[in-house]
């Protein structure tokens, strides 16, 4: 049934650089969603070496939205990737047992003020600490709230 559908290719910009694609939709009924309509977008990309990227599908429950519009906004979030995964691997988000919202706002109060400390701190640290002893291969770098960690 995707074969039938019409194919529209556009130069969009996805991820800060123009990119041919292909894109087909439809409104459709998602079962998983308890019946919610929602705009099915099948999308492609043309790749550097002159083939089609794989086929993927992209859910949107606001209907009205045009096909070439659902992959701008979806490729927005790329944007916000590397907050989820410092949230998930560095500030123990994915490992939560919290079971109540003040205590998972408490504990995520603690963790930034921890987080905020270590920046802060580590301001001074640039003129005294020994980064040439400890790390030669990285001269002329500053001193980081990770390295002060």
């Amino acid at each position: 049934m995707l074969e039938t559908l019409p194919v529209q290719e556009r130069d969009l910009m996805l991820y800060v650089k123009l990119e041919r694609v292909r894109v087909r939709s439809i409104i459709a009924v998602a079962r998983f969603l308890k019946g919610v309509p929602v705009r099915a977008v099948w999308c492609e990309r043309f790749l550097p070496d002159h083939t089609w990227s794989r086929l993927r599908l992209i859910l949107a429950t606001e209907t009205e939205l045009l096909a070439q519009r659902v992959v701008e906004i979806y490729t927005e979030r790329w944007g916000i990737k590397p907050l989820f995964h410092h949230l998930k691997r560095w500030w123990g988000v994915a490992h939560l047992w919290q079971q109540s919202k003040a205590a998972l706002e408490l504990w995520m109060q603690i963790r930034s003020t921890a987080y905020a400390l270590t920046q802060w701190l580590a301001l001074p640290l640039g003129q005294s600490f020994p980064l040439m002893t400890l790390a030669p291969w990285r001269k002329g770098a500053l001193i980081t709230a990770g390295l002060f960690a």
